[in-house]
């Protein structure tokens, strides 16, 4: 402790007059003393003890008076306490603390945690900090505050990192806005990760953190890292016929720093082991592994393929499902008045479609007028094929399928006449009819122009060369399509010969010629066959089911009106999606690898999910390479340094508060010196 030199040496003056004072007192007692020895002898000698007591204590308080009288005075303070906040300022930070799936390798997390604490426990009383935990998004968020023994406590309270991705700029974003408000001027962003390269990559080079905020990387993760990955699996997620071979084939990546030679991968279907192959990468950073399989039932099956790595577990399954559909429904309407076997299209439609249990297709007849709403909802596909007549209120029951997600294909010829189908299906068809055209003999037109990106035509492997060149067409349908549709196929007097249109949630598919031998030779060709199972696949599945998600991604759900599925994660939890009016709804909480159980009205569905192939890169750069991509360059603002200096003098100014204390207790000891005195010289 240090003091004012005049102010010490005053308190020290202040010990030494009473007891000078006391001590010319004592002299001047030895001149009565032999005037007074009578009298004192008669005295008890009890009460001589108690009078010298009082004048030391007297002796004592006139001591202390003074004394603390000079140290209030001078209002000393501790030179230890102002130089630990010499050149100290308070400051306002924000901590970022990486809780993607990378986390997990090894104990990357808990030392993350402990970096976070060490952290709190270097800042000084003062100091205001918040806490952002983020992945690809943020998620747990605190405000700025001072109560850093609260943020250590919630630190301890995380939960292991989940299976997300690495974004660092909404994190980054949020804790630039967090410290444009902040109080103090020296603000920090401390970003605590394992810094992966792929995810830095990301950031936007254009944006900066804002002028005055300074950027600090904490590097968490070992320097090595090895990690093998199922990356990307292969297959049909949907199959028309079981019993087949199917070919699956999985990518297996090292994706660590560290060289592996060879693994072990595992096929299993159904929780059942199908294939385990052995792979070599001694040379290489990634194989392919083709797996056969068949899938003798039908209904939707689960696959995974794994790879023997014990040092990171996350990405080492891939699930995907396969869905072998049961036949698939189509409905034929039947013309009543084609009452003989050869006029009836249907014939050759049905038999391109097959017959019996090894069919991928099962087709049931119906007459117009046995058409109902709850029928066609029954179907996958309605073929309308040379229908020549058909009531208003049957038309409004096929607008009413297709506005709900059904297809239709309508094959026009003899017995239809242009106008009233132009009147019935204007807002279904995806072109109006025009005028019957049929060649006279030895005339003829042909397949010429083929949208080769179509789902049909890539399916077939049809190409301009003419793979339907064979096909003759002597009878067809000129047609002015509507808005909205779109040619797929085109005769080569540059009339379409088939179009699709959307209508509402459903597609409408019209072949402007006959799908029997009425006015075309198709049905004779060897494309006949595979065209119409093409187009009736297309019809029903063009939605078509995605066979894996990624973690994070919402999954799109086509709920009927006033209906709700059930949607069981791979933990248990389960969640509720309803819809008041028929549309899509999302699902969201993909947060974690495995098969989603979907339940409803319309039956089950399973949803595998699997976690980010990027984010099982775990190569990193230097922190340095963020900063410096962040940090703005503009010149901080000079308050730092006055809020440093102002903050020594007002925790100077605190402690010298306490020296008014300290008068009180000469007031005091004062009251009680008058007092004494009083009793001691009466």
């Amino acid at each position: 402790m240090s003091f004012l030199s005049p102010w010490f040496l005053l308190g020290l003056l202040g010990v030494a007059i009473p007891l000078a004072i006391h001590l010319s007192r004592r002299q001047k007692a030895e001149k009565v003393v032999f005037s007074t020895i009578r009298f004192l002898k008669q005295r008890p000698k009890k009460m001589i003890f108690f009078q010298k007591i009082r004048q030391w204590l007297l002796l004592l308080m006139r001591a202390a008076i003074i004394a603390l009288l000079a140290l209030a005075f001078a209002r000393p303070f501790f030179s230890q306490a102002i130089s630990e906040h010499a050149g100290w300022s308070p400051r306002s930070v924000v901590i970022l603390l990486d809780t993607s799936m990378s986390m997990q390798y090894g104990d990357a997390f808990d030392k993350a945690k402990s970096a976070v604490l060490a952290l709190l426990e270097s800042f000084h009383s003062g100091d205001e900090a918040a806490l952002v935990t983020f992945s690809d998004g943020t998620e747990n968020v605190t405000e700025l505050t001072t109560d850093l023994i609260q943020l250590a406590t919630i630190v301890q309270n995380l939960d292991s990192p989940g299976f997300k991705s690495t974004g660092y700029l909404p994190a980054l974003r949020l804790a630039d806005q967090t410290l444009r408000s902040a109080r103090h001027p020296d603000k920090t962003v401390y970003l605590v990760s394992d810094f992966q390269r792929r995810a830095v990559g990301d950031i936007d080079t254009r944006w900066r953190l804002s002028s005055g905020i300074a950027f600090e990387g904490i590097k968490i993760g070992d320097s090595e890292t090895a990690n093998l990955a199922v990356t990307e699996v292969k297959s049909s997620a949907r199959l028309i016929r079981e019993q087949a071979e199917q070919f699956i084939l999985a990518r297996v990546r090292n994706l660590g720093s560290r060289s592996l030679t060879e693994t072990r991968v595992t096929l299993k279907i159904d929780e059942k082991t199908v294939e385990t192959k052995k792979i070599d990468l001694t040379d290489r950073s990634e194989a392919v592994v083709t797996f056969r399989t068949q899938f003798r039932e039908r209904g939707i099956h689960l696959g995974a393929v794994t790879v023997e790595d014990e040092f990171f577990a996350p990405d080492n399954t891939f699930y995907f499902t396969v869905d072998v559909l049961r036949p698939l429904a189509v409905l034929s309407i039947v013309d009543a008045s084609a009452a003989k076997a050869h006029a009836d299209e249907n014939r050759w439609f049905e038999s391109a479609l097959g017959k019996g249990s090894g069919s991928p297709f099962r087709l049931d007849r119906v007459r117009p007028l046995e058409i109902t709403n709850e029928m066609l909802q029954r179907y996958h596909v309605i073929a309308l094929l040379n229908v020549g007549k058909l009531d208003p209120a049957r038309v409004e029951s096929l607008a009413a399928y297709l506005a709900q997600g059904g297809s239709l294909l309508i094959a026009p010829a003899d017995r239809v006449a242009a106008r009233t189908f132009n009147r019935l299906f204007q807002e279904l068809t995806p072109a109006a009819l025009d005028q019957k055209h049929i060649a006279g003999s030895g005339d003829s037109l042909s397949i010429a122009g083929i949208n080769q990106r179509h789902p049909i035509i890539k399916s077939l492997g049809l190409s301009e060369s003419g793979d339907l060149g064979a096909a003759r067409f002597h009878g067809h349908w000129s047609t002015e399509p509507t808005p909205g549709s779109e040619v797929i196929l085109r005769f080569d007097n540059g009339q379409a010969a088939l179009l699709e249109k959307r209508v509402g949630r459903g597609r409408v598919l019209l072949f402007t010629s006959s799908l029997d031998t009425q006015w075309n030779n198709l049905p004779r060709q060897g494309l006949y066959v595979p065209l119409v199972h093409e187009t009736l696949r297309y019809l029903a599945l063009y939605a078509e089911k995605k066979p894996a998600y990624t973690v994070g991604e919402p999954v799109r759900l086509v709920l009927p009106t006033n209906s709700a599925v059930r949607v069981i994660s791979p933990n248990g939890a389960e969640a509720i999606l309803t819809s008041v009016t028929a549309k899509e709804v999302f699902y969201r909480s993909t947060d974690r690898p495995g098969f989603y159980d979907v339940r409803g009205l319309q039956g089950q569905d399973i949803l595998a999910v699997n976690v980010s192939a990027v984010e099982s890169d775990l190569s990193f750069v230097p922190p340095k390479q963020i900063g410096a991509a962040l940090v703005n360059d503009a010149p901080r603002t000079s308050g730092t340094q006055t809020a440093g200096v102002s903050s020594i003098a007002a925790h100077s100014e605190k402690s010298q508060r306490l020296w008014w204390w300290v008068l009180l207790m000469v007031l005091l000891l004062g009251l009680g010196e008058t007092l004494l005195a009083n009793r001691t010289y009466r």
